[in-house]
């Protein structure tokens, strides 16, 4: 593949790297790398930019870190640009839950508005084959009362057929990094609490089953309407009254 060519400005001393990460990102954003384009190689760059070799690859390790490049050690061709990845995202959103910077009812209320417009197309764009993995992946849900079954890993496999049946992309990534870290937390609760799993994967698959009647016969509100119920009908036990109330306006949307 031929490299492109792309002229890079010097940049300050002060922040140097960070000047370069910024300049990069810019230049992949209008295009003027594609996806498995490769950057000039590290003597180029310093020439370029007009700064030492530790500066370079500092900058380097950012774009690495954050998924934008990709560089093998040894490797005498330029960094490889890299196609979007949900792995950033995803680690981002789990930080957010894990340090409380994100509050339970925050993530709730993202995933029961996230979830149901997923519903609401994938009754209108749904077709025979994803009927038919929505119905495999339902049947799965049965057998989380078992003892060592990953709930969380389940139930997301359920409902990530009805995010790609919806047809948008941002709802498929999105709704996927908010499963990592909803999923945790579903597989958490049930260790905390064994007793209660047989009836918290009853009312999963109560509510699992009238969404997907609901997708059968392309009737998208009561879709939405059912996700968004049975999401709020599985953690009710654990809700504060003031965690309900702020919830209540997205049930009602």
């Amino acid at each position: 593949m031929e490299d492109r060519v792309v002229e890079f400005s010097e940049v300050t001393k002060r922040s140097a790297y960070e000047s370069i990460v910024a300049q990069i990102e810019q230049a992949i954003d209008e295009r003027k790398f594609q996806v498995g384009d490769r950057l000039p190689s590290e003597r180029r760059l310093m020439e370029q930019f007009g700064v030492s070799r530790p500066t370079v690859r500092e900058a380097m390790r950012v774009l690495q870190a954050t998924g934008v490049l990709s560089s093998g050690a040894g490797d005498p061709r330029g960094p490889q640009v890299l196609g979007y990845s949900p792995v950033v995202l995803r680690k981002s959103l789990g930080r957010l839950a894990r340090t409380g910077s994100t509050s339970r009812v925050e993530l709730l209320q993202f995933r029961l508005s996230l979830e149901s417009t997923g519903c609401l197309l994938a009754a209108h764009n749904r077709t025979d084959q994803d009927l038919a993995d929505m119905r495999t992946a339902r049947t799965a849900i049965l057998g989380i009362a078992q003892p060592g079954s990953e709930a969380g890993r389940i139930i997301e496999a359920y409902q990530a057929t009805i995010r790609r049946a919806s047809g948008n992309q941002l709802i498929e990534i999105t709704g996927a990094v908010l499963a990592g870290v909803i999923g945790e937390l579903v597989d958490q609760r049930l260790e905390s609490a064994p007793q209660d799993r047989a009836e918290r994967i009853r009312v999963a698959d109560h509510y699992a089953g009238q969404v997907l009647q609901a997708i059968e016969v392309k009737d998208g509100a009561r879709a939405a309407h059912a996700v968004r119920t049975g999401i709020v009908a599985y953690y009710d036990d654990d809700l504060s009254a003031e965690e309900r109330a702020a919830i209540a306006p997205v049930l009602t949307a």
